[in-house]
């Protein structure tokens, strides 16, 4: 006679130190990890459930596929899908860094939300380039009132210079002591533009995938930001 044994892994931190842990109402082995402390079950009656597919739905989002495309491939409902995000999106927070910074380029990027002519939404941002982290962004409109709360959220930095295109709002918020103007010294942020649009389907200029509500633009931004100041 055989004993076979099964190692069980935590789908949250990859960890071996599990313990069973009771079972649940429906009867499944429920089980611990000693190394993070959260609770999972080795297999899952609704897949929506299960962590490694919640982590393969923030996976594929942040590298180019739609809703649709995530809700085929993975066998779940797009309501199942956009859940999985929001809460996801709700345990980041916002860029938050401390320290002087001596160049940071700003400069902002075009989407909308639900209709591409009545509802624009600028990305406005910023980058330090030494350090290639995103400091702060701020969507909105593309006039001085967001420039100035995009500048409100850097305020507890010390920056050494800021450089942006020759978009008049900047001139009007940013001090023109720290102030560069120029195509030339933007070149970085030009490119991460270009990832944003890259990576987040939503954000590709022409594509039927678009975010339907303010709250899920933002919470798709944030998280690719979070993901890019991560690496």
């Amino acid at each position: 006679m055989f004993e076979v044994l099964i190692q069980v892994c935590c789908p949250h931190c990859a960890g071996t130190n599990i313990k069973r842990n009771g079972l649940k109402v429906n009867g499944k082995q429920n089980y611990r990890c000693l190394d993070c402390l959260k609770q999972f079950q080795d297999r899952y009656c609704y897949r929506g459930a299960d962590p490694r597919i919640k982590k393969q739905v923030v996976e594929m989002t942040l590298h180019a596929s739609g809703i649709r495309d995530i809700s085929q491939v993975l066998g779940l409902c797009a309501s199942s899908v956009v859940d999985i995000l929001r809460r996801h999106a709700k345990k980041i927070k916002e860029p938050c860094f401390e320290g002087h910074f001596e160049a940071v380029e700003v400069d902002e990027f075009w989407s909308f939300v639900d209709q591409r002519k009545k509802q624009k939404r600028w990305c406005w941002y910023a980058w330090a380039r030494k350090e290639r982290k995103v400091l702060a962004f701020h969507i909105g409109k593309r006039n001085q009132s967001a420039c100035k709360a995009l500048h409100r959220k850097l305020k507890n930095l010390s920056i050494g210079q800021f450089y942006t295109d020759d978009y008049k709002a900047y001139s009007k918020v940013l001090p023109p002591e720290k102030h560069t103007i120029g195509k030339e010294h933007t070149t970085h942020i030009e490119r991460l533009n270009r990832d944003f649009r890259t990576h987040i389907k939503r954000l590709t200029r022409r594509t039927v995938c678009h975010s339907r509500t303010d709250q899920m633009h933002y919470s798709i931004i944030k998280m690719y930001i979070n993901h890019r100041n991560a690496a």
